[in-house]
């Protein structure tokens, strides 16, 4: 009898496919076994600085940026918890090509390829994802759960709901750590002419307590997963359900 292990996955994404103004668009996610004990962490640091603002990467100020290394520790010291990205460069995309323009559709895709590289084997997780707008007839949830049921031949996801990240702490985690990813990759390709000293300063708390010194490039660790997309190498992008 096969040992199935389950995890639950907080799933987040950060730029916009239909503004030329994002020179990026990314999706990553917290994967853990039992998230109510990063929860409990969080909630216990909060509570002890009366903070109660969203974890979100665009909200750090200099006041906050303490706190916001606080929790990135928490991330760092909890066992059997992971942070994964796929990083999609927008002038690398043939958005036309792949899917016809929908842009529904590669968000789909995109997030395939996330889950897709980041699920054990004999692993199935539940997926709580951050909502977007969308149309109403969009059916993300299905169309992500059954490709990737049907790529791995088995129940690998067993359930996935778009949620308000505001009542999630964990998909407001995974915001911040994509977040920050994003940013030191904005600064390697100096796109962000007057940076942040807030947000520099949690950058360089995070790239200190985990040892990792670039994340503009592909880490992968045991806590780690950060990769860019290389459309010429990759080409596996698949247009629609």
């Amino acid at each position: 009898m096969l040992n199935i292990k389950t995890s639950f996955c907080f799933f987040d994404e950060t730029g916009l496919l239909r503004s030329a103004r994002d020179p990026f668009f990314a999706v990553g996610m917290i994967k853990c076994v039992d998230p109510y004990k990063l929860y409990s962490k969080i909630k216990t640091i909060r509570d002890k600085n009366h903070f109660y603002d969203e974890m979100k990467w665009n909200w750090i100020y200099y006041k906050n940026a303490p706190l916001m290394n606080k929790f990135i520790d928490i991330f760092l010291t909890e066992r059997k918890v992971n942070f994964s990205c796929t990083i999609f460069k927008k002038n690398e995309l043939d958005l036309q090509k792949h899917f016809s323009g929908d842009l529904w559709r590669a968000y789909e895709s995109f997030s395939i390829i996330e889950l897709e590289g980041n699920i054990g084997i004999n692993e199935s997780v539940a997926v709580l994802a951050d909502d977007v707008s969308a149309p109403p007839n969009l059916e993300f949830e299905k169309h992500v759960r059954d490709r990737i049921n049907k790529k791995f031949s088995r129940l690998a996801v067993h359930g996935i709901c778009r949620v308000y990240s505001k009542g999630v702490e964990l998909i407001q985690l995974t915001d911040l750590l994509l977040g920050a990813i994003i940013y030191d990759l904005k600064l390697r390709e100096k796109l962000i002419p007057k940076p942040s000293k807030a947000k520099q300063k949690v950058l360089s708390h995070l790239k200190r307590a985990s040892g990792i010194s670039d994340f503009a490039k592909d880490v992968r660790n045991s806590k780690f997963n950060v990769w860019i997309f290389k459309p010429k190498v990759n080409l596996n992008v698949k247009s629609g359900p």
